[in-house]
């Protein structure tokens, strides 16, 4: 995979301004791609950007766990040269997933540790966020403008292209709008997006949504990192396994030796906002070990909770009839329960997308930015194919989740099936547990957990643990291996990351 780069002749900007609402990592990631093609880009906040990383008003979910997978790691390196230093150097902590990461599964402790080829990066949102920006802000092309909300978009008379924005100071509901014009509107503003409505009282039909909703509920505190600690983990998390076990808990560590600890509860087993309620529901957890971590260390903040994290995905690829000059991405577009961690790395994918449909609508001057949006909504959903249908399968098998109007299909069973298979064998499996944190961290498509070496070691790790089932997993492994080459299967794959 290539950096985001200009690699046209002429090496300037094809077009003029455009816009982006949102400054998450989808709206900075859509900007640095977009200042490689225009020749201002201008980046609408609605906070106001703290000096130093801290939490911020509107981004209540930054106060939980993010982990950004490998490959988002690798886009953002690229689109940003240096970032990962910058962020080491800042107090994030580099984590080998095959001796620094303990987890939890299937009523176990993994077991054998080793040296991983997937090391990412722990640090906190707000210091991922602010890093980028700092780098972003150095691009001659982009500019902020903070505590702004956008009102409404500005079309043109015919009513069929957005010719810039509206705007308001936020919180002066009494000031008169100012206007901004813009030739492009990238909407990054998460699932609070307005996209849907403006589309509408334009006489445009908004996309339908899908919801798959599994009531995951997450409760979070900082603690101040036990000094002294001796341990050969950095990370650990207790996985909620459905359709029987459904809390956990994750520890990460955070710039200023501190620890980020989240309570995780699906099927409306939400953790407890209150400081009792919070450690009991710690208590609670299979292993203890993660109890034992955090009974006797400093808690920095209260505990802080957060519900709405359903599956919602808005079919922009599927309109009747496009706004030309509007695009719509990250959590506007396929918002996805935080607990399968794919978010931010999604996010960057689909800025990944938006150069590619840019790139292609310069190799045709005479086109301009006509056909953009239709192209870039259908080529994102190709990005949040293989990932959605990765969290809502998972969800699905809790029995609580509603939203699911059909029923699994057989391939999507047998993968689960599997599935389960490969990850009870990665808890005492090097070569197994590898592989899946290829996958898991999206630099290898799920194929890969099919490969004859893991198959081999799966089912010989079945009929150790359970003889009587090695037939029905050998039924699954030959059954699926059949049906993951079907046409109706391939979105699902996740592409590799060179």
């Amino acid at each position: 995979m290539n950096p985001v780069t200009n690699h046209h002749q002429d090496n300037k900007p094809a077009f003029d301004h455009a816009v982006v609402i949102g400054g998450s990592i989808a709206g900075l990631t859509a900007a640095r791609v977009l200042a490689d093609h225009f020749a201002r880009v201008t980046i609408i906040e609605r906070d106001r950007l703290p000096d130093t990383p801290d939490f911020r008003y509107g981004a209540p979910q930054a106060r939980h766990v993010h982990v950004l997978r490998l490959r988002g790691q690798k886009i953002l390196e690229q689109q940003f040269p240096g970032l990962v230093n910058d962020l080491i150097a800042n107090g994030a902590t580099p984590v080998n997933a095959g001796n620094e990461a303990e987890f939890f599964l299937f009523g176990r402790w993994r077991g054998p540790h080793y040296h991983s080829d997937i090391v990412s990066i722990a640090c906190s949102r707000p210091l991922l966020e602010t890093t980028i920006y700092r780098h972003l802000a150095a691009h001659p092309n982009v500019r902020g403008m903070q505590e702004q909300d956008v009102v409404s978009l500005k079309v043109d008379e015919a009513g069929t292209r957005v010719t810039g924005v509206r705007l308001r100071q936020r919180g002066q509901t009494d000031q008169a709008e100012t206007e901004l014009a813009a030739d492009l509107v990238v909407d990054a503003s998460g699932r609070g997006s307005k996209a849907l409505q403006w589309l509408a009282e334009l006489g445009y039909t908004p996309p339908q949504e899908t919801v798959i909703d599994a009531f995951p509920g997450y409760t979070t505190r900082l603690y101040r990192r036990p000094a002294g600690r001796i341990s050969r983990w950095q990370t650990m998390y207790v996985i909620p396994t459905p359709p029987n076990s459904p809390r956990g808990g994750v520890i990460v560590p955070l710039e200023g030796d501190r620890w980020q600890v989240t309570l995780i509860g699906m099927g409306g087993d939400y953790p407890p906002t209150d400081e009792a309620g919070f450690l009991a529901f710690a208590r609670s957890l299979p292993g203890q070990r993660f109890y034992e971590a955090i009974k006797e260390a400093e808690p920095l903040t209260k505990p802080y909770g957060y519900r709405r994290n359903e599956n919602r995905l808005r079919h922009y690829d599927q309109l009747p009839r496009y706004l030309e000059g509007l695009l719509v991405c990250g959590d506007a577009v396929c918002g996805l329960d935080p607990i399968h961690a794919q978010g931010m790395t999604v996010a960057a994918m689909g800025s990944l997308a938006l150069d590619r449909c840019l790139k292609a609508q310069r190799s045709q001057p005479a086109a301009g930015l006509t056909g953009l949006a239709k192209a870039f909504q259908q080529e994102l959903a190709q990005v949040v194919a293989g990932p959605w249908h990765m969290a809502t399968s998972t969800d699905r098998r809790w029995p609580t989740t509603e939203g699911a109007a059909e029923p699994l299909d057989l391939a999507t069973r047998l993968r689960q099936k599997y599935f389960n298979l490969v990850m009870q064998t990665m808890v005492h499996n090097p070569q197994v547990a590898e592989r899946f944190f290829h996958v898991q961290h999206m630099v290898e498509p799920p194929q890969r957990l099919f490969q004859p070496g893991i198959i081999f070691r799966v089912l010989l790790s079945t009929l150790r643990r359970r003889p009587k089932n090695i037939l029905q997993s050998l039924s699954i492994t030959a059954i699926y291996k059949g049906l993951k080459h079907h046409p109706k299967n391939k979105a699902n794959a996740t592409p590799v990351t060179k």
